[in-house]
């Protein structure tokens, strides 16, 4: 059996990523249906896809394999951060996105040294390992989140949903200081050791001034691009796709060109790029290019679980420990919860809100991506365990996230009117 499977992977595989994809389109047929957990069944397609002898690309099978795990998890990513900067349409009032900046100025840095502690102290890892470990866990997923977000612009958008989404599309970016601070300190010998006047100067200031700065700037061309005489906004309007992976390509590429950050960027032009067309004709055709980044995320989410089924199947089952269980459940229902419900007092709507948000910070692909890009830029000791952690940590949150979003993520009054028009 093991004989033929490899010596027809390539079916396998076109067989598997065909199915998936092909359960992705029925699944607005499921949205009304509670306890839906579809990402879940990817991974268990990738798991026994693992078990029956495909081969797969794991952190563990060298630098080329921690590569392409890193390019495929980025892409998805930043398709992720476009979809999301789209989908929010609140305006840019300052009150408006209170939540949102307290939950990425407050939480996020007091999740990440939460989770450090619990690294450093609990797992025994070493410093870069635990600053790691908490940069990557700490951001809600933008990819995975997709239950908990707003449905897009043009629709009614409640507090909770604009909160979680707008803390997917920024934190993933802000998160990236302490992403670098991990691969400078598995640099050093000692702590003391570590330039931290050009940390806090270049990689928290510089780079994530030159990725809003850029993410602005590309907003605002693409826009005027694509509404001006020569672009689609204005002639076809047959190309939302192209449009977006323009605008999403160009956002990255230039803040990653002049060493900012690329994730905060993406994010910050849709956004740009949806503001600058708002009370305009050319408002519907951001809706399409939402629309087109929601589909291309969900093929990519779809390939990119089934490896995640693949790797815990084929890795990680076999190597977690109690202690590993013990750290994910604590981020999960400790650390995440408390620590953003405690930093939204007073600005989220009531405490039922509060505690949506809270609860509701999905791990996922970002995770992933953050982990591989510092494996791929340092040597790390205990990477093993960080992967371990995370790995165990994301499967938890697609399980209990996933299985309860569409239940206590419930639409607010005037959604439900909406709805039941």
């Amino acid at each position: 059996m093991d004989q033929i499977i490899l010596e027809n992977k390539g079916a396998f595989y076109y067989s598997l990523i065909g199915l998936s994809l092909m359960v992705m389109s029925i699944r607005p047929a499921f949205k009304n249906k509670r306890f839906i957990n579809i990402p879940i069944l990817y991974i268990l397609v990738g798991a026994l896809g693992a078990k029956i002898g495909l081969p797969l690309l794991t952190p563990s099978g060298g630098d080329m394999a921690v590569l392409v795990i890193e390019r495929v998890s980025e892409i998805i990513v930043i398709i992720s951060l476009a979809g999301a900067g789209l989908a929010i349409d609140v305006g840019t009032s300052w009150r408006r996105w209170i939540p949102s900046w307290c939950l990425i100025g407050i939480a996020m840095p007091l999740t990440i040294a939460a989770i450090f502690l619990l690294g450093w102290q609990v797992a025994g890892l070493g410093i870069a390992a635990s600053v790691l470990l908490g940069a990557a866990l700490a951001p809600t997923d933008p990819v995975l989140a997709r239950a908990v977000q707003v449905g897009g612009p043009g629709k009614k958008q409640d507090g909770a949903r604009v909160a979680l989404t707008s803390e997917a599309g920024l934190n993933d970016g802000l998160a990236f200081p302490f992403v670098w601070l991990a691969i400078g300190l598995a640099g050093v010998v000692s702590v003391s050791e570590f330039d931290w006047t050009q940390w806090v100067l270049y990689d928290a200031l510089y780079r994530t001034i030159a990725g809003i700065v850029v993410g602005v700037g590309v907003g605002w061309l693409v826009t005027k691009v694509l509404f001006g005489p020569l672009g689609d906004a204005t002639n076809e309007r047959g190309n939302p796709v192209i449009v977006l992976l323009s605008a999403t390509f160009v956002a990255y590429g230039f803040a990653e060109f002049v060493h900012g950050y690329g994730f905060l960027s993406v994010f910050v032009a849709a956004r740009a790029g949806l503001v600058f067309a708002q009370n305009t004709s050319a408002e519907p055709y951001e809706h399409m290019a939402h629309n087109s980044a929601d589909q291309i995320e969900a093929v990519l989410m779809a390939i990119l679980l089934l490896w995640f089924g693949a790797y815990i199947g084929a890795e990680l089952w076999a190597q977690w420990t109690w202690t590993d269980l013990a750290i994910a459940l604590a981020i999960l229902f400790i650390i995440r919860p408390v620590i953003a419900y405690a930093s939204m007092l007073g600005t989220c709507g009531n405490w039922r809100d509060r505690l949506k948000v809270s609860f509701f910070g999905i791990r996922g692909m970002g995770s992933i991506f953050y982990i591989a890009y510092a494996q791929s830029h340092a040597e790390i000791d205990g990477i093993e365990a960080v992967w371990r952690i995370a790995g165990l940590t994301i499967l938890l949150s697609i399980i209990i996230h996933g299985t309860l979003a569409d239940h206590f993520m419930e639409l607010g009054p005037e959604e439900q009117e909406e709805k039941t028009a």
